[in-house]
């Protein structure tokens, strides 16, 4: 189904109980993951629709449309971040202005810290997952992202000519979302995959399970070429990571494969990823 838009009327009634668990406003948290000095990192163009614009630990990426911008996550809250992001939109050759929509793909805050400072600058409408608006609003309380409509379980969104196809993969947060998108390059078409939280953050056996069966739910999605990545370390083992790769993206030759599109790396990293994740469910507390 076409994704469920719900008024901010509704948000605001849902959310008035959560406000009460936290009112502070938060305070940054610096540490070497988030640190600019040493995190920054210069933005660039993976596909002719996508674009990196996050920092040396965590992806933040822009899809362009025929009819406007998406940006997938908002990194941190910490002070810089906002110019940092905004910057990177720009210098990549596009406007911040032109983004229609922001996905929040987990509820960690690394990826939604940045979106209250973001939303008092451009207007778009900000969406993600029920039991991750939950999340935002424990750690964050009134302060909290405005979240303009919650993305569920087989919803797309379309926006000119490009369709974000989501799926709830819970594991890493309740409500992680992963999208499959088409990406190009210099015109053709490759089925690209981003999963919201490839690591399970649960020793709930039972959570565990569902985990494991999605990825190999995942490994029999057809078609699929691309693995984009929410962290730079995120790859099969052995692989390049997100930033080797921009390397080899920059010394491609004319007729050379683009090092993103690699659908045995995609299936290698799923059967890594749930073997990986087995043995973390069987190590002793």
């Amino acid at each position: 189904m076409y994704l469920r838009i719900i008024s901010t009327t509704c948000i605001a009634l849902a959310t008035a109980f959560w406000f009460q668990l936290a009112s502070a406003q938060p305070e940054p948290r610096l540490s070497g993951g988030n640190d600019l000095r040493t995190m920054a990192r210069d933005p660039f163009q993976v596909f002719d629709n996508l674009y990196f614009v996050g920092i040396g630990e965590v992806g933040s990426y822009v899809i362009e449309t025929s009819d406007g911008l998406i940006l997938l996550d908002t990194l941190w809250d910490n002070p810089g971040y906002t110019e940092y992001l905004l910057g990177n939109i720009r210098e990549v050759g596009l406007y911040p202005m032109d983004i229609k929509y922001v996905i929040i793909l987990q509820g960690h805050r690394d990826h939604y810290g940045g979106a209250p400072a973001l939303q008092k600058i451009i207007d778009a409408r900000f969406g993600t997952a029920e039991e991750d608006r939950k999340l935002m609003v424990e750690d964050f309380g009134e302060w909290a992202p405005r979240i303009d409509f919650i993305i569920e379980e087989g919803d797309s969104l379309i926006l000119g000519d490009t369709r974000l196809d989501f799926e709830n993969t819970p594991g890493h947060t309740p409500g992680t979302t992963s999208i499959r998108f088409s990406v190009f390059d210099n015109g053709t078409e490759h089925l690209a995959y981003l999963h919201g939280g490839p690591l399970l953050r649960t020793k709930d056996p039972g959570a565990g399970q569902v985990f494991i069966e999605d990825l190999w739910r995942i490994k029999q999605i057809p078609g699929i070429e691309v693995q984009i990545a929410n962290h730079f370390d995120i790859a099969a083992r052995g692989a390049p990571d997100l930033f080797e790769r921009a390397e080899l993206l920059a010394s491609r030759q004319p007729g050379e494969p683009h090092p993103w599109v690699d659908p045995g790396h995609f299936q290698r990293w799923l059967t890594e990823l749930a073997e990986d994740t087995r043995a973390y469910l069987a190590e002793p507390d």
